[in-house]
């Protein structure tokens, strides 16, 4: 398949695909091959072992359980072959399988079922806002980690509010993104952006805009014209171009267009449903 990777064998890397039946594991959602394994038969005594680990039959000693089974999807291949690269050198995270974009992910989510995928937001095809909700609506107990450019407060939100487990920077360090990894996989969440020092300070700094002002700016954010704004808010045309005066006004914007980015990066948009068609 075009953009697609699936690794099999190795040290570490779980067998993707039965080649010895005929039969479409992909299409049942079901895989022969990377399942997790129990060990031993009988129930355990005292208290469990942690959830990565499991108990050796002969000597009642803990063992490192299976290892993360992990997906990468971005557009970029020196970003994922990078990202790869990092994550070979633990031994407790392995990857399984890479795509350019998300419909080659959706089919490997399916077909490899891993316990974590890392994705990118701007994608082709299948950007991964819309990746992330049809994967939360599909397989809910993939856990999703954003690995992202993108340093927007109201991205993280957005993102959250899709119910990702995590969001990280690109610009982030290896030991930052294994120790992300390893977080989620664990069932925590980590959501990291370079400016969120920033944010008390650049608070005060915000222009002062009423409701209306927001509902009309978000409402021209979906693509609706003054005329369709006005009927959806129930006000007058006149009412909503005041509005928008003085939303360029107050965001030292000379247009719509400019206006929205600066909303945006304010976080005043909601970018849960669109958010993937103005990227």
């Amino acid at each position: 398949m075009r953009g697609v990777t699936i690794y099999s064998g190795g040290a570490h890397q779980a067998t993707a695909v039965d080649q010895s039946h005929g039969r479409d594991d992909a299409a049942d959602g079901e895989l022969s091959g990377g399942q997790r394994e129990h060990v031993g038969n009988e129930e355990p005594q005292g208290n469990p072992p942690a959830e990565n680990e499991a108990c050796d039959e002969v000597s009642g000693a803990l063992t490192p359980g299976p290892p993360m089974r992990t997906l990468l999807v971005d557009d970029h291949v020196v970003m994922r072959a990078g990202t790869r690269r990092i994550l070979e050198d633990e031994d407790d995270i392995v990857v399984i399988g890479e795509a350019d974009d998300g419909v080659m992910a959706l089919e490997l989510a399916k077909y490899l079922q891993p316990d974590v995928i890392v994705l990118d937001i701007a994608m082709p095809n299948l950007d991964g806002v819309k990746t992330c909700r049809i994967l939360r609506r599909r397989y809910p107990a993939i856990r999703i980690l954003i690995l992202t450019g993108h340093d927007n407060e109201a991205y993280v939100r957005a993102m959250r509010r899709l119910g990702v487990q995590g969001y990280l920077l690109k610009s982030a360090g290896p030991d930052e993104l294994v120790g992300a990894l390893r977080a989620i996989y664990h069932g925590d969440e980590v959501f990291v952006v370079a400016n969120d020092a920033q944010a008390t300070s650049e608070q005060d700094d915000r222009p002062r805009v009423t409701p209306k002002e927001v509902e009309v700016l978000q409402a021209v954010a979906r693509g609706l014209r003054n005329r369709q704004v006005a009927e959806e808010l129930n006000m007058s045309v006149n009412t909503v171009e005041f509005h928008m005066r003085n939303l360029l006004t107050k965001l030292h914007a000379t247009s719509r267009a400019e206006a929205l980015m600066q909303a945006q990066r304010l976080g005043w948009l909601d970018l849960s449903d669109d958010l993937g068609e103005r990227m």
